[in-house]
């Protein structure tokens, strides 16, 4: 485990203040920990300016925070919260109280009077049953555009105008996803004229998890890309690809408004994590994934491979064994347990529930090689991939050599890399993990360019250029 850095000059605004909107911040629930730490990990190593954050209410209470082991402010910041005004949830309490009425002020049935049913031959009936569900699907989708954040945009855009006027601020930083986030930069901006840097955390188009909204919503959100984009003073994108992704979808902005900036490693979240007490032989060598398993994310070529080196080393008579640990929720094709109760039974496959982002770091630490499991994107790296350079273990990542993630493995050196399909390859790899078992790892030594405190910079940087 490496100690955080000492003596790092924090990335310096010089007098600059920053806006930062940010949908996910502490306290959160699992799910948001990853945006929350985007922002957190920035905030960290900025100084020589006053940093304002513009979230949501705490989505959950202070003892079910998974990050709960961070202390508020991070460094000094503002953090300014707005209540979304949800017209869904709205819409469905007046029809509730319609219907209320309706009922009041209806009499009994008059005796004798019949009910009109419509035959179920009747040839109009699907069809005006099938628009109205479009039509209410259409309502839901309408008031949570783009996303499940949508609420939020028009009430976070009044308070963020006024955080804006009131403090001085220079510039506004949005990330996103939820993609609501960018959109609330974008209003705060064109209202105040302030520069406006966007965040992608992720593609917004192209994203292979998108559900559409149908035709009409999924045109407004490329339109609304676009506004962002072209708007924005600077457009910021975590990985290589992505960023190639914009320039050729926006060739006629300049080449200069788009940059790199990795989610990467903060050293201070990994300096004083404990490792787990003794939970395992020292003959068995654990491999650890912490995060949602779900779709395409199937651990299914791991785990069968794992079943069959097992079987190998007992033939052998080799004490060593090989473990599986899943932190965190799964939501696959299929039952796990059921179809790998074999594993569980003799402890080949440990399957532990959410854990707090403290708790799944002390796992990690604790084991001997940390997993990737990742379909084929092209521009999207998961971002446990960084927690996992910062615990400076052995990394193995189930996914394609030609997805985002593959080729940065390839150019970085950054662990072993199999395809889903790639059995004999990742027998190979597991065995030879096995046999270097127990002897001193030497780390990655590219590592330190995905660390944040040197990322910041370029954060800083940009800040002082537009303002």
């Amino acid at each position: 485990m490496p100690e955080a850095a000492e003596n790092t000059a924090k990335a310096n605004l010089n007098g600059r203040n920053v806006l930062f909107i940010a949908y996910f911040y502490p306290p959160t629930e699992s799910t948001g920990v990853p945006g929350s730490m985007r922002t957190v990990k920035f905030i960290r190593h900025l100084s020589g300016g006053d940093c304002h954050v513009l979230t949501t209410p705490p989505s959950v209470s202070a003892d079910k925070d998974a990050l709960a082991h961070l202390s508020q402010p991070m460094n000094a910041e503002t953090i300014h919260r707005s209540k979304s005004v949800d017209v869904f949830k709205l819409l469905l309490r007046l029809r509730g109280n319609v219907k209320k009425l309706l009922r009041k002020n209806s009499g009994p049935a008059s005796h004798g009077a019949t009910t009109t049913f419509k035959s179920s031959s009747d040839a109009t009936a699907p069809q005006a049953q099938s628009f109205s569900q479009r039509l209410k699907d259409f309502v839901y989708n309408l008031c949570y555009f783009p996303d499940q954040a949508g609420p939020w945009i028009f009430p976070a855009s009044r308070k963020g105008t006024e955080i804006v006027k009131a403090n001085n601020i220079n510039a506004v930083f949005a990330t996103g996803s939820p993609w609501s986030g960018l959109i609330v930069g974008y209003r705060i901006s064109k209202a105040t004229g302030v520069p406006l840097i966007v965040d992608f955390r992720d593609p917004w188009m192209n994203n292979p998890f998108h559900q559409s909204k149908g035709k009409f919503l999924d045109a407004w959100s490329k339109r609304l890309e676009r506004k962002v984009v072209e708007h924005a003073s600077a457009v910021s994108l975590n990985t290589q690809p992505l960023l190639e992704e914009f320039q050729e979808r926006y060739p006629e902005q300049p080449t200069s408004k788009f940059f790199v900036m990795p989610n990467g490693f903060d050293e201070s979240d990994f300096a004083n994590v404990p490792q787990e007490s003794a939970r395992k032989s020292h003959n068995d060598i654990t491999l650890c994934h912490a995060g949602f398993l779900y779709g395409v994310r199937d651990p299914a070529a791991l785990l069968n491979v794992i079943r069959e080196v097992n079987k190998q080393l007992k033939t052998t008579g080799s004490k060593k064994k090989l473990i599986f640990r899943q932190v965190g929720d799964i939501q696959l094709d299929y039952n796990i347990k059921d179809r790998y109760e074999d594993l569980i039974a003799e402890g080949s496959l440990q399957l532990d529930p959410p854990q707090p982002y403290l708790e799944c770091l002390k796992a990690l630490k604790s084991a001997d090689i940390v997993v990737n499991i990742q379909p084929a994107t092209r521009s999207q790296i998961p971002s446990k991939l960084y927690d996992y350079l910062a615990i400076n273990q052995p990394i193995l990542s189930i996914t394609p050599a030609n997805g985002a993630l593959g080729k940065l493995i390839t150019q970085k050196g950054l662990g072993e890399q199999a395809d889903f399909d790639e059995v004999e390859k990742i027998k190979t790899i597991l065995n030879h993990l096995i046999r270097s078992s127990g002897k001193p790892f030497a780390g990655y030594p590219d590592r330190q360019e995905f660390n944040v405190a040197f990322i910041a910079e370029e954060l800083a940087a940009c800040v002082k250029h537009l303002s």
